[in-house]
């Protein structure tokens, strides 16, 4: 006879943070790495039909144990409601943008085992999933400092950024650890003061270490337990809407305030500093539209062309209206001096010079709401194209460029890079799969969308004839973005203007069909593009081939 299974000493429980596009990888790791006996639960809330469907396929494989919930849940919520279905002496708690390393389930219980710890922190990496991961944390610390105010607790991740290969880590013990993963003593759940369902969007891990140390029970960390959090893997537009809601501004707010009644901290600076500086920061550097913008009717109404701006001072203008801040004019103006010493003496097929083309591409961008390293993008789009020649060659060129831009793989670098590797009619983007584009994806295709109604507004496809504009598939896949990211004026302007669009009597025409510029002892026009692209082209097939 078959001897019968070891029970399981250990319930894996994993949430959907904020997106779903990474649970498939993030399951496949968890069953890849870890050596039974254990639990797999995995908690689907609202999840995509296609991403439900799947997950049904391998709970009915035995792969995974499937709670679903229709109702909108925060992950605490979520946890608590499969608290009597647990099982075993301990919980993991992981979300579904982690992967695990093989080991790690062993080392965290091994852990627990061996200190009694009531909380175990594994070895916190983070990474895009493809290059070398560096350290989340190593540990979390809390400084506690009793004010006659009242309390003020200082929170900070260990080792944040380090590498891993680099650092000597040891066990120890810590003062909290993240819902990224952990593993928790379930006798330590019984208590109703865990998983508070009004402590839901930030600092929900710091409360629950606060409980268990008035519990008695103590918080370890456990570098051979290694996992990755995949924080810089690409982001599609179907993750935005639950990334939004998930970072609300007024739900971290209502957290802090019931973190505030519940632990008698001070609201300053000094305690939620750090986390209302991620709820600013986190979705921002995400979001191709700013926060603060992506609700107001301004949104669905087309540009008109008193909005465009072809000057600096007109530029800087419009991003005081639109509400941008002041390190972001400053980016601005800085960005508009970059443009001016690349561009200089460069005009427009239509005698207008290149730099209004750029700032009018920008204002497309600004009176849109676009994350400033967006607009800096459509300011410095054609950096590439149309640089004046280097002697030295065109390695030199593309390497002064690059630090022009903020270095090489900045995000804006990355933007003008893309952008000007786009084919000049991009293939048809199947709008049933606008959905699985990346977000860089999307601010390329408004790039084109911003540079394309400049051309408009300012009266250049009229008076040079041009037929290069963009093909309806085009105008199609931009609609479908731009009201998918929340920007659906910017497509409804273009539409509007191509409807429109007729050339200027044959006598008015420029004649011209390129940029140019105009210089040398005896003035002359020459072309603007340059040998560039192609360098660049060539030096993205080569590092392709190298894998």
């Amino acid at each position: 006879m078959n001897a019968a299974p070891a029970p399981s000493r250990v319930t894996l429980v994993m949430t959907t943070r904020e997106r779903h596009a990474l649970s498939l990888r993030a399951i496949d790791s968890v069953r890849a790495n870890t050596a039974p006996p254990f639990r797999f639960i995995y908690l689907d809330v609202q999840s995509p039909a296609m991403l439900r469907a799947e997950l049904q396929s391998r709970a009915a494989a035995g792969q995974i144990e499937l709670r679903s919930f229709d109702e909108p849940l925060w992950p605490q919520a979520a946890r608590r409601r499969i608290l009597d279905d647990l099982s075993g002496d301990h919980v993991v708690f992981i979300d579904n943008d982690v992967v695990v390393e093989p080991g790690w389930l062993d080392a965290l219980l091994r852990c627990a085992d061996e200190t009694g710890a009531g909380i175990v922190a594994p070895l916190y990496l983070w990474s895009d999933g493809v290059g070398r991961p560096t350290i989340h944390m190593a540990g979390g610390r809390i400084a506690a400092q009793e004010t006659p105010e009242g309390r003020v607790l200082d929170e900070s991740h260990h080792l944040m950024n380090a590498d891993p290969e680099r650092e000597v880590l040891v066990r120890r013990r810590c003062d909290f650890a993240e819902f990224h993963c952990m593993l928790v003593r379930r006798s330590l759940l019984h208590d109703p003061r865990m998983l508070d369902p009004d402590i839901r969007c930030v600092h929900e891990h710091i409360d629950t270490a606060l409980v268990a140390g008035e519990l008695g029970a103590e918080i370890w960390f456990e570098p051979a337990a290694r996992v990755t959090y995949l924080a810089f893997a690409p982001y599609t537009l179907d993750d935005l809407p639950m990334l939004r809601s998930r970072w609300d501004a007024s739900e971290g707010e209502a957290s802090i305030a019931a973190f505030v009644r519940k632990w008698r901290v001070i609201d300053d600076a000094r305690s939620f500093g750090g986390v209302r500086q991620f709820l600013d920061r986190h979705v921002a550097r995400i979001d191709p539209i700013r926060p603060a913008l992506r609700e107001r009717p301004a949104q669905s109404m087309p540009m008109r062309r008193d909005e465009l701006a072809q000057t600096r001072s007109d530029l800087l203008d419009l991003a005081q209206v639109h509400g941008y801040s002041g390190s972001d004019l400053r980016s601005l103006s800085d960005a508009c001096a970059r443009a001016q010493l690349v561009m200089n003496a460069g005009y427009r097929p239509c005698g207008r010079p290149f730099l209004n083309h750029l700032i009018g591409t920008a204002s497309a961008l600004v009176r849109y709401g676009f994350r400033i390293d967006v607009v800096v993008a459509g300011l410095l789009h054609a950096a590439y194209t149309h640089c004046p020649p280097v002697q030295s060659g065109a390695a030199a060129a593309v390497a002064q460029i690059e630090m022009l831009l903020g270095g090489r793989d900045s995000a804006v670098e990355r933007l003008v890079h893309d952008y000007t590797l786009r084919e000049s009619q991009h293939a048809a983007i199947a709008l049933d799969r606008v959905g699985d584009l990346t977000t860089h994806e999307a601010e390329l295709l408004m790039l084109v969308a911003a540079n394309e109604l400049d051309m408009h507004l300012s009266g250049e496809i009229r008076y040079t004839g041009r037929a290069d504009t963009l093909a309806p598939p085009m105008l199609d896949a931009i609609e479908a973005v731009a009201v998918r990211l929340g920007a659906p004026g910017l497509a409804a302007g273009l539409r509007r203007c191509v409807a429109g669009s007729a050339a200027a009597a044959p006598a008015l025409l420029t004649g011209a069909a390129v940029s140019y510029r105009i210089g040398g002892r005896t003035p002359g026009a020459m072309p603007m593009v340059g040998e560039l692209p192609r360098f660049l082209a060539e030096r993205a097939r080569g590092a392709a081939r190298r894998g």
